[in-house]
């Protein structure tokens, strides 16, 4: 059995359609809730988003937070390691810069 490359892997999910937005969204603003997240983001679905943030926790790179208030509350922010992986995107920043030929 082949085993799948774990670069491979993490690329697959990152790069369905508003993966990064949101990550992007959590890490410029904090902790946000869904409804803020479809505010902010705009012309996104709430099933899309949903989905979307059930697979970014399943990677524990997004954390949901639920409170017992009525109504209920759900926030999500990123963890250690979604942090860690916003760090990454700042030296591919730094490579495209250095490379980019316009």
């Amino acid at each position: 059995m082949e085993k799948t490359c774990p670069i491979t892997k993490i690329l697959s999910y990152l790069s369905k359609k508003w993966t990064l937005l949101i990550l992007r969204e959590l890490h410029n603003n904090g902790t946000k809730r869904f409804n803020d997240l479809i505010r902010e983001m705009k012309n996104i679905s709430p099933r899309t988003l949903s989905k979307r943030l059930k697979e970014l926790e399943k990677l524990e790179l997004v954390s949901r937070k639920r409170f017992n208030e009525i109504p209920p509350r759900v926030e999500y922010s990123l963890t250690s390691k979604g942090k860690d992986l916003i760090k990454c995107f700042r030296y591919l920043d730094l490579w495209t810069k250095k490379f980019d030929s316009k």
